[in-house]
Parts: C-alpha cells; structure tokens; sequence
C-alpha cells in the first residue's frame, strides 16, 4: 500500500475512512464516464447501438469480476482479523494463568523470586500494551525491542525460582512466546499488491463502460450509488487489511487486564 494512503488509513476513524471510499470512488467513475462520454460522441450511433450486447456484456463481466474478487479479499481480511482478536483473548489467557501461578508461589519460601517475576510480568504487559501494538501497526510490522526485553527479564526471573516452581511455569513461557510470534504473522498478512492492481483493472474498466450511456442527473446518480457502494467495500478492506492499525483494530485491553494493570 502506497505510504499516504496508510497514513491516511490509519489517522481517520472509521466512518471518514468509509464517506471517503463512497466520495472518491463516485467521483472518479463520474469524471472517467464524462470524460468517456465526451469521446464517444465523435462514434457514429449507428455503430454504438450495434454494439450494445457485446458492450452490456463487457461491463458486467468486468463488474462480476471485481464484485468477485473483493468478495475473496473481504473475506480473507475478516478471517485474518477474527484469528489476530483470538490470538491475543488465548494471550490473554495464557498470561493471566502466569500470573495466577506466580501469586499462588508468593506462599511459598520462593516468595521473593515469585514477587520479582510477577513484578516483570506485569512490566511485559505495560510494554506490549504501549509499544508493541504500535510496532505492528506500522507500514512494515516489527516487534517492539522494549517488549523483547521485558519479556527476557520475565524468562530470567521465571527461572530464578526454585526448579519445582520454574518447571512448572516453563510451559505458559513458552506459549506465551509463541503467541508474540503469531501477533506478527497477523500483523504482516496483507492484501498483496497484486489484488489491488487486479481489482484497479477492473473498476476503472467498468467505470470506462459507465460512458456508453446517457449522462443525465439520474443516471449520473446511479452512478455513484453503483460506485459509491463498491468504494466502501474497498475502504472496509482497507480499515480492516491490518488488525493492528486504525479504529477498527484489536485491543491489548484483554493482556493489560490479565496481568492486573488494568
């Protein structure tokens, strides 16, 4: 995605972001039509009216095929967005059982080791709720390094404790690890490139079609309404194309509360 319209993606709340797909949309597939239209004058009517099967038949392939393909792409997006709000609920989960554990050892004569990793446990959850969601919402997704490192400090505080008690917390460390990991494969499964040239094509192809009529008001506006639905579609995919990033985005509320900062 170009870096403007990710900026501008994710500065805007969610009803700009969808008015400015129905604005922008309508608005190019009207100045492509007129201009079209203007064109198309000069063609013999004759030769027009001939053509008018094959030419209906040119505009709803290319709006099938468009109408197709965002369906694809919204439904990969969804799923990829529904995967990364699960991801960070078993989190969640999985450091509140931590965090359980640790209290539980705290009556133990482990008691100071137990209030030091609690203590880095929850230093990890302040660093993933301040930084690390910023990190995957970037263009390039990344890992924040103060996460990283309060995650180290957790690990090593974790094995301070007594072998019984660090065995034992080994396993939530571990998939607590891997949950981080998975945090950045959602964070970096986009739309490729490839769609949206693919989808462009389409459009615009459609948009050239929408000149063979006559550009009264009333067709003007069907028009836009026909456009104007499909440019939300694409401003739809684009809030939801990162589950990081903008309003629409899951939230580090669950981890924050599950290590007790919230």
């Amino acid at each position: 995605m170009a870096g403007w319209l990710d900026r501008f993606v994710s500065s805007q709340s969610d009803p700009v972001l969808l008015l400015s797909g129905v604005v922008g949309m309508a608005g190019l597939a009207v100045l492509v039509a007129l201009a079209v239209r203007r064109i198309l004058r000069r063609v013999d009517p004759a030769v027009l009216e001939g053509q008018s099967k094959l030419a209906e038949a040119v505009h709803g392939g290319l709006l099938a095929f468009a109408i197709f393909v965002l369906a694809l792409v919204l439904t990969d997006v969804r799923a990829n967005f529904g995967r990364a709000d699960d991801a960070a609920l078993r989190e969640a989960s999985v450091l509140a059982r931590l965090d359980r554990d640790l209290a539980r050892a705290a009556d133990s004569p482990a008691a100071p080791q137990a209030a030091e990793a609690r203590a880095a446990l929850k230093r990890y959850g302040r660093a993933v709720a301040e930084f690390e969601w910023k990190a995957l919402a970037e263009p390039a997704p990344r890992l924040s390094e103060e996460a990283g490192q309060r995650l180290a400090e957790l690990v090593a505080a974790v094995r301070r404790l007594p072998p019984g008690e660090a065995a034992g917390l080994a396993g939530l460390l571990d998939k607590a690890e891997e949950l981080r990991q998975g945090r950045l494969e959602s964070a970096t499964k986009s739309v490729p490139a490839l769609f949206w040239e693919v989808i462009a094509l389409f459009l615009f192809g459609a948009m050239v079609m929408n000149g063979r009529h006559t550009l009264d008001r009333f067709g003007l506006g069907l028009i836009c309404l026909h456009m104007g639905a499909i440019g939300m579609v694409v401003a739809l995919i684009l809030a939801m194309d990162s589950p990081f990033r903008g309003e629409t985005s899951v939230s580090p509320a669950a981890i924050v509360r599950a290590v007790g900062e919230g």
